[in-house]
């Protein structure tokens, strides 16, 4: 019962499906027709008068059966297709009752053993991994000399039991014939399994092979192939079998695993066949059991030596992979961090910091363009700042069912590799960019909220965003957050600095400015300008009579009317409580009075104002300009309010230096 609150331990074999898969039903049929051949291939070298086979393929294919087919749910099927399968073979090849059925016993002990080791030994050798290192290739051994002892324990006796008397040959001849069938055919059958499997998780595959190292190969086999006739089935051949095994050295230091497996088991046939004819340099001995187990343990000798060298260097290859990843993984961090570092450099120092946030991206990511959105008040995205050729301005509904909206309302970066295939892509958007691959990435304010989104765009296809770059611009993100907030406060500052609060006018420090350029520039062209100064009539009693948010609300809507009568260039200015100072460049006296007369008519709430015009004549500065103004606007108070008068400027004649005395004769 499990109690809640206990992590439940994971299952020590994988489930299996409760119906079994055509497939692995056609994969049992298919083994059962192995195991039958190779029970009847070692039934045919029973030697005379005794009863066990000198070789055993149907143990090898037995091991690589049950490992195949495990998790696919037909272990009881197969059990009994591997028990009755032994029992009929070994029954209809003369082979006594007892014999029969304790062979095929002693068969299904060891296979089931064998496997429950390896699983337990070699966690994911099978179906789609091979085995990997030294380490693995001696739990394999170990799993395969226990599960052949275990064998031993009732195979052999039977086979005494039949012959009537007790040779100690059997036992060793039964471990190894069993054995060298299970080592070779396991090897080969589960690397042929792991890399044929499309999950593509073996992790040491064979590399494609160059022309030269397929020259090398054939080159290996053919040699093998040619020592090992010469040294088993040529008479009178010196005896030279302890060089062979050089051979599989060469195999094992020049191929990968998966070839000298193969190679292991070419070696094998070839000196265990013609070894149980009678040939080659093990046929000396008379008896047949003792010639097969010489030969067997020649092959289990060359198959370890070639599997540690290979799997050796397996180990090795992937020892320096791992230390070439983690060299990449290195360099590409230090290349993330510089390029993050003059990323955050270049913004820091930038003028516009939106688009250096752009340009900055590009640079990270590789893009064909880069534009950033930012919502507008209003409900709508709208781009902020862009970069790249051909990259335009876009605006969109920020609810608008898309997955540059989607990605901003829920503020988590998005990949689209292929925009024409995605479902939320805006066609409108698409075809105005050019854009087939786009990364949104969000920059989150620092109360939390969305401020915008970084929209990464490229006009060929990019398969994937890889995690390093995610990582860069997601902190090159979070930082511009920052970045954009500091310069929008700069930006409101330089504003502050210029603007009056209450009515966004310019101020005094404003107003200075503006005029001095105005005069050198009338100075410069000879064009006219003219100043006004402008006073809201009995704004102390509406204060007093309405209030002063009324006050506050009427000096605003005032400014903002005055303003619809200008033009761009022209210069209105909050002088100070209720008064507003105006340039007016290129514009006289005369053109002065008609401005004003409209700035009148528009004063809200049915007040009045005042306005006195003058006009700049050379040689007078703007304060006495407004001077003169000024003068003009109190000849309009005493004149009753609600008009307009131009004061009549003097000319200003420059002063004359006095002529310098004549030198005395």
């Amino acid at each position: 019962m499990h109690h809640p609150g206990v992590a439940r331990r994971p299952p020590r074999f994988p489930l299996t499906p409760a119906v079994p898969a055509a497939r692995s039903l056609l994969r049992s049929a298919a083994f059962t027709a192995l195991f039958t051949a190779g029970l009847l291939l070692g039934r045919w070298t029973v030697p005379d008068g005794g009863a066990l086979s000198l070789v055993s393929p149907g143990s090898g294919v037995a091991a690589v059966w049950f490992a195949v087919q495990r998790g696919a749910g037909t272990r009881p099927l197969d059990t009994a297709l591997l028990a009755v399968t032994g029992v009929l073979v070994h029954a209809l090849t003369g082979a006594g009752a007892l014999l029969a059925l304790t062979t095929a016993t002693a068969t299904v002990l060891q296979t089931l053993l064998f496997d429950a080791l390896l699983h337990r030994w070699c966690p994911g050798a099978g179906p789609g991994r091979p085995l990997r290192g030294v380490r693995a290739l001696l739990r394999l051994l170990a799993a395969t000399g226990a599960a052949v002892a275990a064998g031993a324990l009732v195979g052999p006796p039977a086979a005494w039991w039949q012959a009537g008397h007790v040779t100690w040959v059997d036992l060793p001849v039964w471990a190894a014939r069993n054995g060298l069938s299970v080592l070779l055919l396991a090897c080969v059958g589960l690397r042929l399994v792991a890399t044929s499997a499309r999950d593509g998780s073996a992790p040491v595959p064979c590399a494609p092979v160059a022309r030269r190292r397929w020259a090398e190969g054939v080159t290996a086999f053919a040699v093998t192939a040619v020592a090992y006739a010469v040294q088993f089935t040529v008479p009178g051949v010196p005896d030279l079998v302890f060089l062979l095994p050089v051979l599989t050295v060469w195999a094992a230091l020049r191929f990968c695993t998966r070839t000298v497996v193969w190679h292991s088991l070419f070696t094998g046939v070839a000196a265990l066949v013609p070894t149980l004819l009678g040939h080659g340099p093990f046929a000396a001995e008379p008896d047949p059991a003792l010639r097969a187990l010489a030969g067997q343990g020649f092959a289990v000798l060359t198959t370890v030596i070639g599997l540690v060298l290979a799997l050796g260097r397996d180990e090795r290859d992937e020892l320096l992979a791992e230390v070439r990843r983690q060299a990449d993984d290195s360099q590409r961090q230090a290349e993330a961090a510089a390029m993050l570092t003059d990323a955050l450099r270049s913004l820091n120092s930038a003028a516009d910091t939106r688009q250096a946030l752009c340009e900055a991206t590009a640079r990270i990511t590789g893009a064909d363009g880069v534009y950033l959105v930012e919502p507008d008040g209003r409900g709508d995205l709208v781009t902020r700042a862009v970069w790249g050729e051909g990259m335009v301005p876009v605006s969109t509904p920020a609810d608008e069912p898309t997955v540059l909206a989607d990605a901003f309302r829920r503020g988590a970066p998005v990949f689209v590799s292929d925009l024409s295939g995605h479902t939320g892509a805006s066609g409108r958007l698409r075809d105005a960019l050019g854009a087939v691959s786009v990364a949104y990435q969000p920059i989150t304010a620092t109360d939390g909220r969305t401020a915008g989104l970084l929209a990464s765009v490229w006009r060929t296809r990019v398969q994937e965003l890889p995690a390093q770059t995610r990582v860069v611009l997601a902190t090159l993100a979070q930082e511009a957050a920052h970045g954009v907030e500091r310069a929008d406060l700069l930006a409101q500052l330089a504003v502050a600095a210029e603007r009056d609060p209450l009515t966004g006018l310019a101020n005094r420090r404003r107003w200075d400015e503006t005029t001095t350029k105005e005069i050198a520039r009338a100075i410069r062209s000879g064009l006219p300008l003219s100043f006004c100064l402008i006073d809201l009539d009995h704004f102390k009693r509406y204060n007093d009579t309405q209030g002063h948010l009324a006050g506050d609300d009427l000096l605003q809507e005032f400014a903002a009317a005055a303003a619809g009568c200008l033009r761009e260039v022209d210069t209105l200015a909050r002088w100070g409580g209720e008064e507003f100072v105006l340039a007016l460049p290129g514009c006289s006296a005369a053109g002065a009075r008609a401005v004003a007369d409209r700035i009148r008519a528009a004063v809200p709430h049915g007040q009045t104002c005042t306005i006195g015009v003058a006009q700049w004549q050379p040689g007078l500065s703007a304060a006495e300009v407004v001077a003169l103004a000024d003068i003009a606007l109190y000849e309009g108070k005493e004149a009753g309010r609600n008009t307009t008068v131009v004061s009549d400027t003097p000319a200003v004649t420059p002063a004359v230096a006095p002529a310098a005395p004549a030198p005395v004769a």
